[in-house]
């Protein structure tokens, strides 16, 4: 069992956590804390589980045993912003930019009440901060894969969370994007905001982030990047030697 004391430092705290598909563990007996305030990388290869353990810890996916815990941030539950990944998303679906970004506000309304102009205005705010203002009137299935990460960012930004769980952020975008989205996400840390990513190129870790949690079913390393981001740990995740590069 885990100590939950340190309540002061961790935004999420993972002990015990199994879950199965068709009775196989996808996670097994997964214990792991990510800090408050900093950016953590989730990296494994795939198949590792990396997915289900957001899905685990966002309440989406049933858990055979485990305990999950956002310590309390002054008094009340976080607020969770979450970027699933890109091949979830039903692209084709007739909704426009700002109609995405303006989703955000929802946690906060509710399904019944409509936003208001403030609320449109905050949205178009964000957009703009994510180079997608001059894209709102525009159907998603209309932009690019990388402007369509920009927008469900902004959605999540939106929401102005407590606690940003992205699914693979970077994937399938360019080069600009990336650095436009780290860029960001450094930003919210800034900010005091605690930011999780799935990451699949090892070759930034060390730029992008300060945690990062190695995980294959099993947690195998997890802890600041200086300490933990090594080749003896990456070879136990990957069950490989060589040198450590992009996830294939």
């Amino acid at each position: 069992m885990m100590n939950y004391s340190d309540y002061s430092n961790n935004a999420i705290e993972v002990s015990r956590l199994t879950v199965t598909y068709n009775s196989k563990p996808v996670l097994d007996n997964v214990d792991l804390t990510l800090p408050r305030g900093k950016l953590a990388a989730i990296i494994g290869p795939n198949g590792a589980g990396k997915t289900t353990l957001v899905k685990a810890i966002l309440g989406l996916i049933p858990k055979v045993e485990g305990e999950i815990v956002f310590p309390e941030l002054g008094g009340k539950k976080p607020k969770i912003g979450y970027v699933p990944q890109s091949e979830s998303i039903d692209w084709d679906f007739p909704v426009s930019v700002l109609d995405v970004a303006v989703m955000g506000c929802f946690g906060r309304l509710g399904w019944v009440k409509r936003p208001t102009r403030d609320d449109k205005n905050f949205a178009l705010q964000i957009l703009k901060k994510t180079g997608m203002e001059q894209y709102a009137g525009r159907q998603i299935s209309q932009l690019s894969g990388g402007q369509q990460q920009r927008v469900f960012i902004a959605r999540a930004l939106v929401q102005k969370a407590d606690i940003y769980i992205m699914d693979e952020p970077f994937k399938g975008v360019d080069a600009d994007t990336e650095r436009s989205i780290i860029a960001l996400l450094k930003e919210l840390r800034t900010a005091g905001k605690t930011v999780v990513a799935v990451h699949h190129d090892l070759a930034t870790v060390k730029d992008y982030f300060d945690h990062v949690t190695l995980i294959n079913t099993k947690v195998i390393a997890n802890g600041e990047v200086e300490k933990v981001f090594t080749d003896e740990n990456l070879d136990l995740t990957y069950r490989r030697s060589g040198k450590a590069g992009r996830e294939q």
